[in-house]
């Protein structure tokens, strides 16, 4: 699938960057990024127009499964009436019939019960693929806005060290950004 190999390329992305040092962060390439975002959003529809042909797959088998017990009923129908020239012959007809009735109806509910499952074990994979994806889409985003506070954090830490360096040393504190020194 399409939509795996460019969720593959997006996880290489942030696996192969360039770690931001003293943090757990680090620098993609935003708009190699973006275009892997753009490409994965493109074939989603694609992923939603699967589970349509899913379900009207579903309505196929579903149709003739119909079709088949409405052969089968008529069948029963057409030989019910055959059979109805003596009264034995009549009472004959009738069990036949309604063997071949409960025969056609088990069937089709066989079939509409076999349609189903088929279905819903591809919805199922379908749904389970798209909360997988929606996760990795989710985590990737909090890492996202985890890195900015983390950077700002980090560089705060760095400059009030340096100034605590410089007065145990005697020198004068250097002047924060936005300070006349």
């Amino acid at each position: 699938m399409e939509v795996h190999e460019k969720l593959g390329e997006l996880a290489a992305l942030v696996s192969g960057a360039r770690a931001v040092p003293l943090s757990s962060s680090v620098v993609v390439d935003r708009e190699q990024l973006l275009r892997l975002v753009a490409e994965v959003r493109r074939l989603l529809p694609a992923e939603v127009q699967q589970a349509g042909d899913v379900l009207a797959q579903r309505d196929e088998v579903l149709e003739s499964a119909r079709s088949e017990a409405e052969r089968v009923l008529a069948r029963a129908r057409a030989e019910a009436e055959e059979l109805t020239e003596s009264q034995a012959v009549t009472r004959a007809a009738r069990e036949r019939a309604e063997h071949i009735v409960a025969t056609a109806r088990d069937e089709a509910k066989r079939l509409r019960l076999d349609a189903d499952a088929w279905c819903d074990g591809k919805l199922g994979d379908f749904e389970e693929e798209l909360e997988r994806l929606q996760q990795q889409a989710r985590r990737g985003r909090d890492r996202l806005k985890v890195r900015a506070p983390e950077q700002e954090e980090a560089g705060a830490q760095a400059r009030e060290e340096q100034g605590e360096a410089r007065a145990a040393a005697g020198a004068h504190p250097a002047p924060r950004p936005g300070q006349d020194g």
